[in-house]
């Protein structure tokens, strides 16, 4: 995996590529952190009529006894002043005379509970027993009195004062309702349908099993939300080892969600391990906490290990954003929030704000499993047309040969007059090969004049608007034009317009890979074109090759100066592993057809942004084929026919896991020399789907490939030219310099 060191990381948000995907982040933490306060808000209006006010209270050293002193006032407009030198503390107020019972419920962090009601003990949880206990709410049945009552409360406090009191209507005070809870029962229900729907789609579809996957990690949400919060539900489960395992469920929500995340990236089994290990780590260390220190410390690595994780996801998406990797954005913003919203959910952790923390939780884990649903639904999409792409690439790729016996009957005519009628004919027999539907189709074809353009070619075309066709042409800056039914070629000699080829009727619209065909054959119709009708003269086929590779180049949004990289890169290369100059100066020759094969590849495929699809990937890999079926017809000539022997095997790997399966020596000499050359200098350039590689990195990647991707001698051999033109660089540099 390519490293980014924290130079690069700092380069790239000063460049601005990561810093509005940071920006984003934010806004996605603020409006999620937003609608939790406001439905905090919503929540608490209806629970403060309820609230029970007006508390005296005063910090014990010893439990369980009266303090002696003046009692402090505890209400809205005086909070509980902390005393950290006592553990416990002891709360008193009068009741009013009532005619009604209700329930008296009391909200702890973990603290063990004494209630006396005028003297006498009603409620103890374990206050004699144990340091801090498994449930947050305890709660007693007060009946109706006609006489002032003192209510007493007295806390251990194993971790922090939380004393949250209120008069419920009378009824089982073992077990009480909350919004979080219901919310916890309502995602398991969501996750267990959508399971079940899924399911069955999977089973009939084959193609849903990833958002059956989801619609689990929901119904794990929901559960790890209702057992986190059954503490604050009941006071059944109140053994302290009930702490431990209410809070791992809903902290290995993170870790499943980084996990998800990180199953989006490909190369990443590493980070897998490292969220495993963590996970497993700090579950075990809660689970092992057995004093309120060790709960504390157990926390604290809980928070520190999955900031950790989300960190390490974090490097493992920037990495990926210089990948050819789909959805890399949203994902990238989403290890971003994740970390944003565990570093919150830590602060929320250190001050004891546990309804804070689970909520952060549970909306910020719905943000993140919604999006992971979005790029899985995406990508079924994705799947359903690349079937269908699947299906038309089969058809496409027979129509390659007749691509190529095109190219090799237009280098042929000499003859202008008949230049237009063999190029109609070989394009209307290409075009029934691809789809035999289409055998009605009409044409013309004019060459232009000073004053206008003359028809040469009409075959059933009412009336041609060359000059429109032109001035389109103009506008659009492109050379091929389609339309739904029609499609035009615009010659050009010497960028002058020199004739228009017009073609019109074609049935079922203009598909990806009819376009791209057509415009794989106008690269060489218009290569043959300026050959044809070149004011020196017919030129040598190699040099008709050269300007054709040079145009698939140009076309796939690529620079010529890779061509000519590997070209003198090869040379270089095969005098420094022994070969003579005549034999170096025919490869290097040869080198410069290497990608000709991408002249049949579609032009969505090759300058898509994105990962790409295995349909499309294998498209893209059938380029060495394409090239190999063009050149391969030119056996006679020894330059061609070592370029088609290039254009096949430049993709082989050494370790023979490559395109065709050879390995080692049987990988033809002159293709193993290029492969280091073209990977080496598509590395260093900046194509549509990745950044440049800065040359240090791109030498130790073929350095850490030697053996598995490229030859180790010739790797070997290579890395020491390019260091030796570094430092003569460096030395003409500095010689300048004085």
């Amino acid at each position: 995996m390519k490293k980014v060191s924290v130079n690069k990381l700092n380069d790239k948000i000063k460049k601005g590529g990561v810093l509005p995907l940071l920006g984003v982040s934010l806004i996605v933490l603020l409006l999620t952190v937003a609608v939790y306060f406001v439905a905090n808000y919503v929540a608490d209006s209806y629970t403060q009529d309820n609230r029970l006010s007006n508390w005296n209270y005063l910090y014990t050293q010893k439990a369980g006894t009266v303090p002696d002193g003046e009692l402090r006032i505890y209400n809205a407009q005086n909070p509980i002043v902390s005393d950290g030198k006592k553990s416990s503390i002891y709360f008193s107020k009068t009741l009013e005379p009532t005619d009604q019972g209700y329930n008296f419920v009391l909200i702890t962090d973990f603290s063990p509970v004494k209630i006396r009601l005028n003297g006498r003990e009603i409620y103890n949880n374990q206050f004699d027993t144990a340091e801090y206990v498994g449930n947050c709410y305890n709660a007693v049945t007060l009946e109706p009195s006609t006489q002032e009552r003192q209510l007493e409360v007295m806390l251990k406090l194993p971790f922090s004062v939380r004393f949250e009191t209120f008069l419920n209507p009378p009824s089982d005070p073992a077990f009480t309702s909350m919004n979080g809870f219901s919310l916890g029962l309502i995602l398991m229900g969501i996750g267990l349908l959508a399971a079940i729907v899924f399911g069955i789609l999977s089973a009939v579809k084959k193609r849903l099993f990833r958002s059956l996957f989801v619609s689990g990690l929901v119904f794990y949400v929901g559960i790890a939300l209702a057992l986190h919060l059954l503490p604050e539900v009941t006071y059944l489960f109140n053994t302290p080892i009930w702490l431990g395992v209410t809070a791992v469920p809903v902290h290995l929500t993170f870790m499943l969600v980084l996990l998800s995340l990180n199953s989006l990236f490909k190369e990443s089994r590493k980070t897998a391990i490292a969220l495993i290990f963590a996970s497993a780590i700090s579950a075990i260390a809660i689970l092992a906490s057995f004093t309120p220190l060790m709960v504390r410390l157990s926390t604290v690595l809980m928070c520190l290990l999955t900031i950790a994780a989300a960190v390490y996801v974090i490097h493992t998406a920037m990495v990926q954003l210089d990948r050819r990797i789909q959805y890399g954005v949203p994902i990238f913003v989403m290890c971003v929030f994740c970390t944003m919203i565990m570093v919150l959910a830590a602060i929320f952790m250190f001050v004891r704000q546990r309804t804070l923390y689970i909520y952060n939780v549970a909306v910020s884990s719905a943000v993140i499993i919604g999006t992971i649903e979005y790029v899985y639904i995406s990508e079924y999409r994705s799947q359903m047309k690349n079937s269908e792409i699947r299906e038309q690439s089969v058809k496409y790729g027979k129509s390659v040969d007749g691509i190529s016996l095109f190219i090799r009957n237009m280098i042929q005519c000499r003859d202008e007059s008949l230049f237009y009628e063999t190029a109609v004919r070989e394009v209307i027999d290409l075009v029934k090969k691809y789809d035999p539907e289409n055998d009605d189709i009409h044409y013309c074809a004019a060459v232009k004049e000073k004053d206008g353009y003359t028809e040469v070619i009409n075959d059933g075309v009412g009336s041609c608007n060359y000059q429109i066709i032109e001035e389109n042409s103009l506008k659009s800056d492109k050379s091929c034009l389609f339309a739904e039914t029609y499609f035009d070629y615009i010659l050009k000699d010497d960028d002058k317009i020199g004739a228009i080829l017009h073609f019109e009727n074609i049935k079922d619209g203009l598909d990806v890979f009819f376009e791209s065909m057509i415009e794989a054959t106008y690269c060489g119709l218009e290569t043959t074109y300026e050959n044809t009708f070149s004011q020196i003269g017919s030129r040598d086929i190699n040099i008709i090759f050269a300007e054709l590779a040079e145009n698939t180049e140009l076309d796939n949004g690529c620079s010529v100066d890779h061509l000519v990289n590997i070209r003198d890169n090869s040379y270089e290369l095969c005098r420094r592993i022994g070969m003579d100059d005549e034999k170096a100066e025919h490869i290097s020759l040869a080198s410069e057809l290497h990608d000709l094969g991408k002249i049949a590849v579609p032009k969505n495929i090759i300058h898509k942004e994105g990962r790409l699809s295995e349909e499309e990937r294998v498209i893209v890999n059938s380029h060495t084929e394409f090239g190999y079926t063009i050149l391969s017809a030119y056996n006679d000539d020894p330059m061609l026919a070592t370029a088609a022997t290039i254009a096949r095997y430049h993709h082989e790997r050494y370790d023979g896991t490559g395109n065709n399966g050879l390995k080692g020596e049987e990988i033809p000499v002159e293709a193993r020399v290029v492969t280091v050359c073209d990977v080496y200098d598509a590395l260093i350039s900046e194509r549509t789907y990745k950044k440049a590689w800065s040359k240090e990195d791109a030498l130790r990647y073929l350095k850490d490939n030697e053996g598995k991707i490229f030859d180790p001698a010739i790797c070997e051999s290579f890395i020491a030219y390019i260091r030796e033109e570094e430092a003569r660089a460096a030395e003409e540099a500095a010689a300048e310099e004085d």
